[in-house]
């Protein structure tokens, strides 16, 4: 089977587009848990920096030569703890959830305006403003930095009306000094929500992608597997009395459902070609299915009319695809019963015969009925049409796959070049008109070829000539 990159079909597209958000959803809430964690130990860290620096800088209180600990260190330990704890303890019992991203943005926020504080308002500290909402946006969520711009907005409004110095270092502030500080943050804020909206699509496109991949990937598999079925019931070589016969399959890069086979008999046997809608596993499935019961039929009465067969394997396909499997697939399928003298007897529908009498006049002979499995029921629509073969005449039976092949421009193969071919062949051995059919097909088509080639070449021998063995390639 020639490995490509298998197309995917239309109807799978909302089935990989729902696997992609799913890849998405999992993958954000990975992140959404991974940056909870992060702030958790990012509070404990605030809190002990938090710690350190009332104790560098102010440690103490004094009332004239009497000294007390400094009210920043109170606020430093006590404070912290409250700040850190919620958001702490959201992250570990309830992790990537909206409202513990929401609680650890105002959080965080909270602990700039308290190291802020405790630094008497350093213009170096407010960094923290800008470093903690860098680090919110690593949530990939544009959300959480709302309540954090507000947060900030809130603090430095409150305290330059009621303590300035503690947010500012000056007592007396310009009265647009917190507008200032504001648009700073929503200047900020606007890169990180498109960094954030950015982050998320390039998520989702990747997720996409590995959805894209895993199908692809199942895809093959199935392919690959449906190709196994495909080839593995294929009959062996038959010694035939009266016909000399060369098959062949070729399998696409898509593997289809083609099926044929070649059943003995006493006084002949019986042929059937045919090919189960769509491609892959599933198909390979019902064609085994239909394949077994064929053969399970046929064995059980060698003598029936080949209506009376099919009818009999329409009944078990419909029940196993239709009531069983609920699937709509279904397979055209023409049955053929040779006798050794040259008489057959067509049933089914399938793909029109070419036949090439000895003397080089060619013409198809019509195959009528009706799909396999797709009623309950085709006894009314499905009959039967008797031919005779002469010594000498050729029979070719073949897949839509041969005929439908399209060149660079579009134009199908078409029956009448099978038919121009062997006709010029017909002094040739039937495994010398195969291989040249097959090397002309190949030829033709702008590529490799989109669907299974099928394709068996049968000569009616002289009596005399006994039996000859089938080349099956």
């Amino acid at each position: 089977m020639t490995k490509n990159r298998l197309p995917i079909p239309p109807d799978q597209e909302p089935a990989i587009a729902a696997r992609g958000e799913a890849l998405f959803q999992e993958r954000q809430d990975v992140n959404f848990r991974r940056i909870d964690r992060f702030f958790a130990l990012l509070m404990g860290i605030q809190w002990a920096a938090a710690v350190v620096t009332a104790l560098v800088l102010s440690p103490y209180a004094w009332a004239g030569k009497t000294s007390t600990v400094h009210i920043h260190v109170y606020l430093a330990v006590l404070g912290g703890a409250v700040l850190s704890s919620l958001p702490v303890a959201l992250a570990l019992l309830r992790p990537g959830r909206l409202s513990t991203r929401m609680v650890i943005a105002g959080a965080q926020m909270l602990w700039s305006a308290l190291l802020i504080h405790l630094t008497g308002g350093r213009v170096e500290t407010h960094f923290h403003v800008f470093g903690s909402l860098a680090f919110l946006a690593f949530y990939r969520d544009w959300k959480v930095l709302v309540p954090a711009t507000l947060v900030v907005a809130a603090d430095h409004l409150v305290r330059q009306i009621f303590w300035p110095e503690s947010v500012y270092g000056i007592v007396n502030p310009e009265w647009w000094r917190f507008v200032e500080h504001a648009f700073w943050v929503v200047f900020e804020d606007v890169f990180l929500v498109i960094s954030c909206l950015s982050g998320v699509k390039e998520m989702r496109s990747l997720a996409l992608q590995q959805a894209r991949i895993e199908h692809t990937h199942r895809l093959e598999k199935e392919m690959e597997i449906a190709a196994r079925i495909q080839t593995s019931i294929l009959p062996p070589a038959r010694d035939i009395p009266g016909l000399e016969m060369a098959t062949v399959m070729r399998p696409a890069s898509e593997v289809g459902g083609d099926y044929y086979d070649v059943i003995p008999t006493p006084d002949g046997c019986w042929l059937g070609i045919g090919d189960v809608s769509g491609h892959g596993l599933p198909a390979g499935m019902i064609m085994l299915q239909a394949q077994s019961a064929l053969e399970a039929l046929i064995t059980q009465n060698p003598g029936a009319a080949p209506s009376d067969v099919l009818c009999g394997l329409n009944r078990v396909m419909f029940e196993n695809v239709r009531s069983r499997m609920k699937g709509r697939e279904h397979m055209t399928l023409s049955l053929i019963r040779y006798h050794r003298d040259g008489t057959f007897t067509v049933a089914g529908a399938h793909e029109e015969i070419i036949l090439c009498r000895a003397s080089g006049e060619c013409s198809t002979l019509p195959v009528t009925g009706t799909w396999i499995g797709g009623r309950p029921d085709i006894s009314a629509v499905t009959e039967e049409r008797r031919y005779a073969l002469a010594a000498g005449d050729t029979m070719i039976l073949y897949s839509d796959g041969l005929t439908e092949a399209r060149d660079a421009s579009g134009a199908a193969f078409g029956p009448e070049r099978v038919t121009a071919i062997v006709q010029q062949s017909m002094g040739d051995p039937v495994e010398v008109i195969r291989d040249r059919l097959l090397q002309e097909v190949t030829r033709w088509s702008s590529g490799p070829l989109a669907d299974d080639v099928t394709l068996l070449v049968i000569r009616q021998l002289p009596p005399a000539a006994g039996q000859v063995r089938d080349h099956a390639a």
